[in-house]
């Protein structure tokens, strides 16, 4: 099994690779955010946030758990992250938008650029898609009004 795809994200400068795919397609070596209870390989997670499929995820342990990752990916900008669930396309999709939002790396849609940049069918439900397109990030961190940016 293999990733899907690919997205690089500049973080404070630095490229920093991030996979996507199921995560059962974990790469070698990758810190890896687990979206799907039911993988096999759950327990390599270095983050888990349970999403049902087809769902969307509660916005503030998204925020949470993002944060932790770009705090990880300015500390290790070297180090490849993967972001996975069952198939790599819908969950994976709407987290990867969010997180390339989150590094700014996203000006206009997020979901037309992830589709661009990551794969044709990413975000596959339109509540998945109305969840991206309604992530607003304030000053890097989370969504506004409603989450506070998570602590460092």
């Amino acid at each position: 099994m293999t990733p899907r795809g690919t997205i690089t994200l500049l973080v404070d400068g630095h490229p920093v690779r991030v996979t996507g795919g199921p995560f059962d397609a974990l790469p070698d070596g990758a810190r890896g955010l687990c979206l799907e209870a039911g993988s096999a390989r759950v327990a390599e997670a270095e983050w888990r946030l349970d999403v049902p499929d087809f769902g969307v995820p509660d916005a503030a342990a998204l925020c949470a758990v993002l944060g932790e990752m770009l705090a990880a990916m300015r500390e290790r900008p070297g180090d490849v992250f993967h972001i996975g669930c069952k198939a790599g396309v819908g969950r994976s999709g709407v987290a990867l938008a969010c997180l390339a939002q989150m590094a700014g790396a996203v000006e206009g849609d997020a979901v037309a650029w992830l589709r661009a940049c990551y794969v044709a069918e990413a975000i596959e439900t339109a509540a998945q898609e109305e969840f991206v397109r309604g992530w607003r990030v304030r000053e890097g961190h989370c969504p506004s009004p409603n989450l506070s940016p998570p602590k460092a």
